[in-house]
């Protein structure tokens, strides 16, 4: 499929816009080892040159240190036997000395998992950064009424991940302080990009479509279930930020068996961070989702569900809620939540399609946002409005859709102030102060766009009225105008440096692999999985 312009230019230059956005803040990374990876390689070589390279990313992930590089080259990377995970990460790094998945430069390497339950699985380790890879799963070659009949066997054929974070299911250690940024996910019959009681988790600039169609559990295309602090939880500090990413084309097409009916299939979901169905205690990190892009999705555009302490702020989600199998799901909502800040968001809905909801939410502010189509909010903020946002090109198709406002839309200047990523997902800059657009996209008016940042913040914006809000010449530092309280740190001083969600260990080595995504990554544009076969 080809992309117009306009998507092109944002997977050439944005795929690592928050990554440039926390270069200035984090720590020297240690020297590593950079081992390298390729189809026509042999594990029996020192995988520590191009021209003797390791044949499996298994390999190179089981002898790697803190501070080590993983480099594909050109090729397809499928998992050595059925059931087994293309690479399965156990190994962790530290503060500053990260381990890194990434292509060698130039390179376009695909995981392909076929059989397997995952293409990286991250398991129980801490301190992994995944760049700017692509992620292909098996989707195309499954056939609907065979995995219909196949639910409830627990198949991994039918259930694999792309990328999934869990507990190491021996050691019961967590993930925690991880990066998957700019990589291309699709096709998984499982979850596009799901985290399950990790931490410190930043999800950024990805593509994620077309997956969680055939398996039998309730998935998404981007999914955090169960979030655990693995250090102290502060809902004044964001811990787990799913930024600028670009989702589409998710949905579950087989019933989930746990509960015997269709489920989920959204774009984004936040899931039961408090209220657990574990003996582990409520999430206490926030959380930012901010400056996505979700549409035709099955189940919602993007929602906080039985969660607390979550900002879903200047998002833009068109026409989700597709599935015919179940009822429709709103469109940007929360739902059995506490504490969250629904804000600066266009929501484009569905004909007879929910826009929000106020299901035994407590404390859970909608304000600033455009709904329009679909059925009448039910309930509005007193800056929200329901009208025509006035897109440049809204569509459900990748190839021609243009989300940004066009001249004369009512999004354009008419946010609430929030302290963001500086760039939009398309890299054009923000514009300061109380001045933000409403939506996932900025129109700036001569401002070319460029893929570069300031450093971000790690607090959460503080609470206020509009005549209390603050604004800084840093348009990354203007604060929140909203009515929800957010408490500071336990020290009673304000939050400082950067959110821990593996923000600390980027440093300007990161700069040749951002780089690189101008020539690997070039398309713009997760299953909640409760149980796994280990």
């Amino acid at each position: 499929m080809q992309a117009n312009p306009l998507l092109r230019f944002v997977a050439a230059s944005g795929a690592g816009a928050l990554s440039l956005s926390l270069l200035t803040a984090g720590t020297a990374h240690a020297a590593g080892t950079t081992y390298y990876v390729s189809p026509s390689g042999s594990d029996a070589s020192t995988g520590t040159s191009v021209d003797q390279p390791f044949k499996t990313v298994q390999k190179a992930a089981d002898v790697t240190d803190p501070g080590d590089t993983v480099q594909l080259m050109n090729g397809t990377y499928q998992e050595s036997g059925a059931g087994w995970d293309v690479v399965h990460i156990k190994r962790s790094g530290k503060p500053g000395a990260p381990i890194t998945f990434e292509p060698v430069p130039g390179h376009h390497p695909v995981i392909h998992p076929v059989t397997g339950w995952n293409g990286i699985q991250i398991a129980g380790a801490s301190f992994i950064r995944i760049r700017n890879l692509e992620i292909a799963g098996n989707a195309k070659n499954i056939d609907l009424g065979q995995a219909r009949q196949q639910a409830g066997q627990a198949k991994p054929v039918f259930n694999t991940n792309c990328v999934s974070a869990t507990k190491d299911p021996k050691s019961g250690a967590q993930a925690h302080d991880l990066e998957i940024t700019g990589n291309h996910v699709h096709h998984c019959p499982g979850a596009g990009i799901s985290a399950i009681d990790a931490d410190h988790v930043t999800i950024d600039h990805n593509q994620v479509h077309a997956n969680s169609w055939f398996t039998e559990y309730g998935c998404s295309g981007i999914s955090i279930l169960r979030a655990l602090d693995s250090d102290h939880g502060d809902p004044s500090r964001y811990k787990i930020r799913i930024t600028e990413n670009t989702v589409y084309d998710n949905e579950t097409k087989v019933p989930w068996v746990k509960i015997g009916r269709f489920s989920d299939g959204n774009g984004i979901i936040i899931d039961t961070l408090k209220a657990k169905d574990t003996q582990d205690p409520d999430y206490q990190g926030r959380v930012l989702v901010a400056g996505n892009v979700s549409f035709d999705n099955g189940g919602s555009g993007i929602h906080s569900f039985k969660s607390q302490h979550v900002d879903i702020v200047n998002n833009t989600a068109y026409r989700n809620s597709r599935s015919t199998n179940m009822e429709g799901y709103a469109n940007i909502f929360a739902a059995q939540s506490t504490d969250v800040r629904v804000l600066n968001n266009i929501s484009v809905m569905s004909p007879d399609k929910p826009a929000n909801s106020t299901n035994k939410n407590t404390d859970v502010t909608y304000d600033y946002n455009i709904y329009f189509g679909g059925k009448k909010p039910e309930t509005m903020g007193p800056h929200d409005l329901v009208t025509d946002p006035k897109l440049t090109k809204a569509s459900t198709d990748p190839a021609t859709a243009d989300f940004r406002p066009a001249e004369g839309s009512p999004a354009i200047d008419s946010g609430t102030a929030f302290d963001l990523p500086a760039q939009d997902l398309s890299g054009r800059p923000r514009k300061a102060g109380s001045a933000l657009d409403r939506g996932a996209l900025e129109l700036v008016k001569g401002a070319p766009a460029k893929a570069e940042a300031p450093a971000a913040t790690s607090e959460a914006p503080a609470a206020g009225n509009a005549a209390q809000s603050t604004t800084a010449a840093d348009p990354t530092t203007a604060t929140a105008a909203v009515t929800t309280e957010v408490a500071n740190a336990s020290d009673g001083k304000p939050a400082d440096g950067l959110a821990f969600t593996g923000a600390d260990v980027i440093t300007a080595a990161a700069v040749g692999a951002l780089a690189l995504a101008a020539g690997v990554f070039l398309v713009l544009f997760t299953r909640r999985k409760r149980a796994r076969k280990s």
